[in-house]
Order: C-alpha cells, then sequence, then structure tokens
C-alpha cells in the first residue's frame, strides 16, 4: 500500500510540475513570438517555396496552415510551437508518472539540462528539437516488438525528423541501443544485419540532403515568397540555408574550431559533468537484465555503452554555436531510453551499490537543499560564449508574472491570435 502512495503521491506533484512548466512555456512562447530576430522562430521560415532545402518541411506545413486559415505566418508558427510543446509536456509526465522514485531518479528527471531548460532559457524554447523530442516519445512509448510500429517509423517518421532537423542523425545511436536490447539481439546473425537495415532509410534520407544544396536562385525565389507573401525577412537559420551550397563542412568547422576558446570547453566539461551526475551514477548502478546482449556483455554496468552513445554529439560542438541546446538535446536522449529500458524492466538497479552513494547518505534536509540548488538554481545559456545562468526559477516566475500582471501582459492579450479569431470570425 506504501508503494502505491507513493507513486500517487510523486504523480501528483509531478503533474503539478509539468502544468507549471506548460503555463509559463506557452506564456514566454507568447509573448516572443512576435519579436523580429527571435532566433528560436527563423528556422520555421524555411520552406520549399524555392524548391527542396533541408529543414524546410516544418516552414512549409505552416506556410500552408497560414494559406489556408488566412493567419499570420508567426500566428501560425507560434500554434505549432505551442501545440508541440504542450502535447509533448504531457507525454512526458506519463512517461515518468509510473517509476518508482528514488533520490538519483529524483535529480536525474529534475536536472536542469532537461525539460526545465527551454523554459529557463528562453532562446532555446521553440525550437524544432521539440518535434524530434515528440517523435522520440512517441517511439518510447509504442509497442516496439510490432512490426508495424516498427515499419511506421523506420520508413516513415524517422526521415521525416531528417527533413525536420537533420542533425538528429547524431542522436540516433540511443535508439539503436534501444532496439538492440528490446529486441534482445546476442549475436551477430540475421536480426542484427535486419536492425542495422532498418536505419538504412534514415541514413539514406540524410545523404540526400547533403547532395542536394540550395542554389543561390532558389534561395532568393524562398526570400521573395517570405517577403512578399508574409512580411517576413529570412534571418538567422533561414538566412543560413542560402550559403550552405558555398559552406562545406570542413569550411564550417575550420571557420567555428577558430573562435572556441578553453574557457568555452572547461565551462561545457563542468556542464556536462555536473548536470548529467544523477544519470551517469544511475547509469553506472544499472545493468541489464539479460547479460548477454551485443555489445554489452562485456560491460558491468551501462555507463559505458551509454558513453558511446553520447560521443557523435560532439561532433556537434565543432560546428553549432548552441552548445547549450546540444547539452539538452543529448540529455533528453539519454533519459528517455534510460527510463525507456527502467519501465520495460529491461535493466535493473544495483540497490547495493545505490545505498553506498554519498546521496542515499545524505539526510533529508541536506537533499532537500541540494534539490533545490541543483535543479532550479543555475543553467546553460544557448550560445557557447554566454556564462551560465542563475536563479533560475526564480527568474522563470518574476519575469513571466511582471508581464502576465502588468502593461505588457494586457497589450499581448489585446493582441493575441485568439482575440484576432474572435473578431475575424464573430464580428
Amino acid at each position: 500500500m506504501s508503494k502505491k502512495v507513493s507513486l500517487k503521491i510523486w504523480s501528483n506533484y509531478y503533474l503539478f510540475y509539468i502544468l507549471m512548466l506548460i503555463f509559463f512555456g506557452i506564456f514566454i512562447l507568447y509573448s516572443k513570438h512576435n519579436v523580429g530576430n527571435d532566433s528560436s522562430l527563423s528556422d520555421w521560415l524555411i520552406n520549399y517555396s524555392g524548391g527542396f532545402v533541408r529543414r524546410g518541411l516544418t516552414g512549409q506545413v505552416v506556410i500552408e496552415f497560414s494559406n489556408t486559415f488566412s493567419f499570420a505566418l508567426r500566428d501560425s508558427i507560434l500554434i505549432f510551437q505551442i501545440f508541440f510543446f504542450t502535447v509533448y509536456y504531457l507525454l512526458i509526465y506519463f512517461f515518468f508518472r509510473e517509476i518508482t522514485i528514488n533520490r538519483l531518479i529524483l535529480l536525474a528527471i529534475f536536472s536542469p539540462i532537461f525539460i526545465f531548460y527551454p523554459v529557463a532559457e528562453t532562446e532555446a524554447l521553440g525550437r524544432k528539437e521539440i518535434l524530434i523530442f515528440f517523435i522520440l516519445i512517441l517511439y518510447l512509448l509504442s509497442n516496439l516488438l510490432n512490426f508495424k510500429i516498427q515499419l511506421l517509423f523506420k520508413l516513415i517518421i524517422f526521415p521525416i525528423s531528417i527533413l525536420i532537423w537533420e542533425p538528429v542523425i547524431i542522436f540516433f545511436p540511443y535508439l539503436f541501443l534501444v532496439d538492440l536490447i528490446t529486441f534482445k539481439i546476442n549475436k551477430l546473425n540475421k536480426n542484427f544485419y535486419f536492425l542495422i537495415l532498418s536505419f538504412f532509410p534514415i541514413f539514406f534520407t540524410t545523404l540526400l540532403i547533403y547532395l542536394n544544396p540550395f542554389s543561390v536562385e532558389n534561395f532568393n525565389k524562398m526570400v521573395s515568397v517570405l517577403i512578399n507573401d508574409f512580411g517576413e525577412k529570412c534571418y538567422m537559420s533561414c538566412n543560413y540555408v542560402g550559403n550552405q551550397s558555398e559552406n562545406s563542412f570542413m569550411e564550417l568547422l575550420i571557420a567555428h574550431t577558430e573562435i572556441i576558446e578553453l574557457q568555452h570547453l572547461i565551462r561545457y566539461t563542468l556542464i556536462i559533468l555536473i548536470g548529467f551526475f544523477p544519470l551517469f551514477s544511475l547509469l553506472k548502478v544499472s545493468n541489464l537484465r539479460n547479460s548477454n546482449i551485443l555489445l554489452f556483455s562485456k560491460f558491468d554496468n551501462l555507463l559505458i555503452p551509454f558513453f558511446f552513445a553520447f560521443l557523435p554529439s560532439s561532433l556537434l560542438y565543432m560546428t553549432m554555436y548552441d552548445w547549450g541546446r546540444i547539452v539538452h538535446i543529448s540529455y533528453t536522449f539519454m533519459l528517455l531510453s534510460y527510463v525507456y529500458f527502467l519501465k520495460n524492466k529491461l535493466i535493473e538497479i544495483n540497490f547495493e551499490k545505490l545505498k553506498n552513494n554519498f546521496l542515499s547518505k545524505m539526510s533529508k534536509k541536506k537533499f532537500i537543499f541540494l534539490f533545490i540548488i541543483f535543479c532550479f538554481c543555475w543553467n546553460p545559456k544557448t550560445v557557447m560564449r554566454a556564462d551560465i545562468a542563475t536563479n533560475s526559477l526564480y527568474k522563470i516566475v518574476y519575469n513571466s508574472s511582471k508581464k502576465i500582471f502588468g502593461f505588457e501582459g494586457v497589450r499581448l492579450f489585446q493582441d493575441s491570435p485568439i482575440i484576432k479569431f474572435h473578431e475575424k470570425f464573430f464580428e
């Protein structure tokens, strides 16, 4: 009975936390969607009006939505951002609500580089990775042993994720581990080769993107459609696709690595070590129930296999400025994969080792203090040059409350798409 009560209490508290993040997240998305230089929106402007281009799928869908319902393009983007943000966070609640909680799991779930991060870091909120996370959690909530489910994701949904945001392929090693353990593949037989083959549509789609650079003429056509039909400038991420035919991967790598300084490397090494610490500790005290799984049989715990899945993401630090986002995406893939194994009883925690962890020996008051400091008082900024943000939860509540109850809140309400929709159809 006590276990059921504790699960119910955990579920209620976590639902409150999720709803709080959804409330503040929606308000922040709403308050910044008309900001002319909002970086989270620029990627959504890329579309197929000038021909096939990487990341253009979502932009084209939004344009069709805008034309169909006669909405402003930014209002349409806001609708999509709010929908996927809200549904994803609710799915996170259903994904975590029935797991047995210990102190390490609690810290891992509330880590400031997980779902707290986009709400705390405004520039990261509304980015296209929210669509990637939505697809990921749908996959982990599905019956992966069902052949039709595998066909649906491997042939259609995962290739679509590449068309949405092609760097996601860097994080597919986590899904390879998920499939490897789920299907209990223990030798290099036909099942293993079928598994490898199932990822080919994803690699083919990625290859298709990079073998079809966007010409200057096509880019100018896309820019013209945005400015003439929607009054939108193509800036930041949208503007960069116009240069992709002139910038090879090596040119980008050289240009970017020249500005990376030692302080950036030290700062983000510490962010990863601290932010991932609870999850790394869980991996260290966890092992597979079936110890014969291929690639896992030589390891006593899950830390090393997951570390190898993490390594490819290091390539993105050499080509992207948004290091905070990379940390957030890496952590999300790792944590959701681990919890999937836990929920499906594919792994087990060594509770003897867990008892010897210093967090287990800590007094309740000290742990609560540590929990608050670790989870709500800091977060990485979006770009690599920026320092670490502090007092994160306080700033979310204070800044949002100031806008909600001040003059700006009234103005935002009056200019909202909901009011415009009401005036248009019910005047």
